[in-house]
């Protein structure tokens, strides 16, 4: 598959920049979202838990394949948003190794697939298989965990660094695509979609339904049984935390089914394709919405998380009152402060 998100050097949609506006005003908005998710988590104490350290894993991955867009759409001759080119050999090299060959592209979305994947993992022992958290989620195996995705993620995009090079033409920063055999873009195409999409999804859909059949038969036994009302408010927290990633997994697959849909058909978006309409301009501006559409994927979480976590849209007011209060007033003053805007 070609890049899921972002059109080759010889698939120019339009001459028109209006689109590499908005693609750039929407990781913008992506890339200033998710560091709000991180400052918020990372600043607000009730908020330090494994599952919120795991939701600013996610974001860092969002944030960097938003701040990827950018840079890629900065600077791609289509677009001409700004004259931008590296005169430094070392950094040309980076440069279109790095995000022209979309290598940071592909290495991002796997991040953000599979560090997703662990936010559920999570929630799923906690839930199905609460006895055994404490020894199986420990700091230091979640720590080996996140490490071996993160090393993953950028291993299987590895082959994508050969295939552009800094150009030897003065107007142009970086050569044309280079595959190294032809039919690289349809192993490429099978492969993320089962590993990038088709795997990663229907594991998290399994664990979620397990969840949902598990909190629904908690449910039924404290009602039986006359529980407290501490049990129901945790396990109303439980299931409002559920409801909210549930809502973040389908985000995602709304959003990246449609791009792996249009994008599997044509490989290249030729006359040459498998179909006819492969090289038509009605399906160049199919498979733009479709980019727009992936990219706002790691976009809307942050807005997810204001609407459907409660915990995160109290943590986001007292972290902004703390820091309104951060230069006046004495340490009980700030506390009350806090207090108030929890409520």
């Amino acid at each position: 598959m070609n890049a899921t998100y972002e059109p080759d050097d010889n698939e120019k949609v339009t001459d028109d920049t209006w689109i590499c506006h908005i693609m750039a005003t929407e990781a913008v908005i992506g890339v200033v979202g998710n560091l709000l998710v991180c400052f918020v988590i990372l600043r607000v104490k009730f908020l330090h838990n494994m599952t919120n350290y795991l939701l600013v894993n996610l974001a860092v991955a969002d944030m960097l394949l938003c701040l990827q867009v950018f840079l890629f759409y900065l600077s791609a001759s289509e677009c001409e948003l700004i004259a931008f080119a590296p005169v430094d050999v070392g950094l040309r090299e980076l440069f279109c190794r790095l995000i022209r060959s979309r290598f940071l592209a592909w290495a991002m979305c796997y991040a953000s697939a599979y560090n997703l994947c662990v936010v559920t993992l999570e929630r799923y022992i906690a839930i199905v298989h609460p006895l055994h958290y404490a020894r199986k989620l420990t700091t230091a195996r979640m720590i080996t965990l996140i490490v071996m995705i993160w090393m993953i993620s950028f291993v299987l995009p590895v082959p994508f660094l050969f295939t552009i090079e800094p150009s030897d033409d003065v107007n142009e920063i970086c050569s044309e695509a280079n595959h190294p055999h032809p039919a690289f873009p349809i192993l490429v195409s099978i492969f993320s979609f089962f590993f990038g999409y088709l795997l990663p999804l229907t594991l998290m859909s399994l664990a979620y339904y397990k969840m949902q059949v598990t909190l629904k038969r908690q449910a039924k036994a404290l009602n039986l049984q006359h529980a407290r009302a501490a049990a129901y408010d945790l396990l109303i927290a439980r299931q409002n935390l559920v409801s909210m990633l549930k809502t973040v997994l389908g985000a995602l697959i709304i959003l990246w089914t449609l791009s792996y849909l249009a994008t599997l058909p044509c490989i290249n978006l030729t006359e040459k394709g498998l179909f006819l309409f492969c090289g038509s301009k009605g399906y160049r501006y199919t498979k733009v919405v479709c980019n727009l559409l992936f990219n706002f994927n790691s976009v809307i979480n942050p807005i997810i998380y204001e609407f459907k976590y409660k915990k995160f849209r109290q943590g986001l007011k007292v972290a902004f009152c703390s820091c309104s209060k951060k230069h006046g007033g004495n340490r009980v003053d700030v506390e009350m402060d806090i207090y108030v805007c929890r409520q």
